[in-house]
């Protein structure tokens, strides 16, 4: 048995979930306006931890989200992360928001691009696989008329933009999006309920951080 207590902060979302053997046995969120996670997070966790009915020394990893994101919320994910590790004694562990964001929406075939917005018109961007396995590394890619001649744009492809993004120059943010079909288009927020399979496979592969040295992918 292997229970990971999985904390995703990367955006507005305050999401933990309490996970045994990549099976989500209950999880808590909030998507505000604003970034409240200093407020929210450790009472979620405690809550999850209570309706689970586990205690935190049943827990034998924290899992936490490593953006790219927010460095504020994504600062306050980490700290509680590494607090809990020291303090249980158990291995920290750590995914990247755009392979979170993967785990949105299954599929049977075609290919999954998670996006997050940057500043202006660039975003962070990487390529899966219906079977959520990355194709291209983590860039920052310009949405541009030639944002989509480096994917294959002949398959069914499904973006996954996070939903709380800022509208971008309104005319040419939607000439570009008009070129994705709508039912391709997601808009989701990246939630720990998520992250329940992939932190189990992490474990069981033993890729643990070092808890003195983790450090978030700012934005």
């Amino acid at each position: 048995m292997s229970l990971i207590l999985n904390i995703e902060t990367s955006t507005k979302n305050c999401s933990v979930s309490i996970a045994n053997n990549g099976i989500c046995l209950t999880y808590v969120e909030e998507c505000s306006k604003k970034y409240s996670h200093s407020e929210k997070l450790h009472t979620f966790i405690q809550y999850a931890i209570n309706i689970s009915g586990i205690h935190f020394q049943d827990l034998n990893s924290i899992c936490v989200s490593k953006g790219p994101g927010s460095y504020t919320s994504l600062r306050i994910g980490a700290s509680a992360a590494r607090g809990l590790c020291y303090a249980l004694d158990i291995p920290l562990l750590s995914i990247d928001t755009l392979t979170v964001m993967s785990y949105e929406i299954n599929i049977k075939k075609g290919f999954l691009i998670p996006m997050i917005h940057v500043k202006s018109n660039l975003f962070y961007t990487s390529l899966f696989n219906e079977s959520k396995e990355r194709l291209s590394p983590i860039r920052i890619k310009k949405l541009d008329d030639d944002f989509f001649k480096s994917f294959p744009i002949d398959e069914k492809i499904y973006f996954i933009i996070i939903g709380d993004i800022p509208i971008i120059d309104n005319k040419f943010f939607f000439s570009i999006l008009s070129k994705i079909s709508k039912n391709r288009c997601l808009y989701k927020t990246p939630s720990a309920m998520n992250m329940a399979l992939i932190s189990y496979k992490e474990f069981c592969k033993k890729k643990f951080y070092d808890i003195e040295k983790f450090i978030p992918f700012y934005l």
